[in-house]
């Protein structure tokens, strides 16, 4: 099963409500949430629900403490795109400094334009020489 891109994303830039969440049911369950809900509201229910979407994503010992906590609310959840946008930035930046890419080899292998790959790299500190 393939890696989903939030997965990579250190907890220390996980949104608020994420790290709220991973306080009472762990990071691993938080980040689950997280995945199948991104971008939108979500409603804990006020008592337990077996086979409800939360019981379904988490489990039924980790959707307990998280109705616990949380139910009743609404929490947004947000879509995680400036984060998968930092994350792929800084890829190209590694790539780029450390790999020795070229700027076109990297608008290929991020499919992204030429002009966008030099504004990403021309607007992130780094040391090194520079590669056409």
């Amino acid at each position: 099963m393939n890696q989903d891109p939030l997965q990579k994303i250190n907890r220390a830039d996980w949104p608020e409500v994420i790290n709220d969440i991973a306080e009472i049911v762990g990071d691993e369950a938080a980040l689950n949430l997280f995945i199948r809900f991104q971008g939108r509201h979500l409603v804990a229910p006020k008592t337990f629900i077996p086979n409800h979407v939360i019981v379904q994503t988490i489990g039924e010992e980790k959707a307990a403490l998280f109705i616990g906590h949380f139910g009743g609310d609404h929490l947004k959840i947000p879509n995680g795109n400036k984060l998968l946008i930092n994350l792929r930035n800084n890829e190209i930046i590694e790539d780029f400094v450390r790999g020795g890419m070229k700027q076109c080899d990297l608008a290929t292998k991020y499919r992204l334009t030429d002009r966008h790959i030099s504004t990403i790299i021309n607007t992130h500190s780094y040391t090194g020489n520079k590669h056409d």
